[in-house]
């Protein structure tokens, strides 16, 4: 470009810190990201207030459990660890276990990672309630409604665009921070792809980095999460071997590649 090496690899989402006064900006991406952790820091205050000033839930022994399907592939990661069933297209039930809240974490999380989980409310309220414990589910209802509302916004995605809307997510790693019998703190490093891949774009696809903490309590015999939390990165250099591809590549690979919808 005009002369210039150019810089190839794997494009971030995550703008690099200006080197001078008038750099350029967040991407739009990045502006909905951080409004949408800043508003969730505020929700993940309130919401540990109401569990640490009221009564601890449980399902009481004559109501009835939650429908669900068994299936050999319900995901999980860890020694040995496999989910029972999958409850509204979630993977659930989970041991007891350090391992058991680490797959739990891993398997939420990529629920809450894909395009339809963003454009379709419904779906999305679905594996909240899966997912989440009865006294955080309005606030984390809430939370993802806005964040799915700013994100379609910052991409420019319309009912037309929706069906070609890119969101993949994978994760890389856990760290279990603390753990009991009754309550676990996961730590899920995720990368994610996202863009819509059209030639008038306002966000082509792009990678980023996350961290995201997840308090798991133990409820009803499974993991359900209490509070969700992320955090940018760690964020790898951009190689140096490889040029972003074009749109119509990423397009067409967004459509023959299958997502792996959960570990394990």
């Amino acid at each position: 470009m005009n002369g210039n090496p150019r810089k190839a690899g794997t494009r971030s989402l995550t703008p690099r810190a200006a080197q001078t006064p008038g750099a350029d900006g967040p991407s739009p991406w990045r502006r909905a990201k951080i409004g949408a952790i800043g508003f969730a820091i505020v929700l993940v205050v309130g919401i540990l207030l109401m569990l640490t000033g009221g009564k601890k839930d449980k399902q009481s022994a004559d109501e009835p459990a939650p429908k669900s399907t068994a299936t050999s592939q319900a995901g999980g990661t860890g020694p040995g660890v496999k989910a029972r069933s999958v409850q509204d297209g979630v993977p659930v039930g989970y041991p007891q276990t350090k391992d058991g809240a680490a797959a739990a974490a891993v398997n939420f999380q990529t629920a809450r990672s894909s395009p339809t989980y963003f454009t379709d409310e419904g779906l999305r309220h679905q594996v909240l309630k899966t997912v989440m414990t009865p006294a955080a589910l309005p606030v984390q209802q809430q939370t993802d409604d806005q964040t799915a509302k700013g994100l379609m916004a910052a991409l420019g995605v319309t009912a037309q665009t929706a069906p070609d809307m890119v969101l993949r997510a994978a994760p890389l790693g856990t760290s279990v921070s603390a753990f009991s019998s009754e309550t676990a703190t996961v730590k899920v490093w995720m990368t994610e792809v996202v863009g819509v891949p059209t030639d008038k774009s306002a966000m082509p696809v792009a990678a980023t980095w996350s961290t995201y903490t997840l308090i798991l309590q133990w409820q009803s015999g499974d993991w359900k999460v209490a509070t969700i939390s992320q955090a940018n990165g760690p964020t790898p250099l951009v190689t140096g071997d490889s040029a972003p591809s074009a749109t119509a590549d990423m397009r067409l690979a967004n459509k023959e590649f299958d997502a792996p919808r959960y570990a394990g």
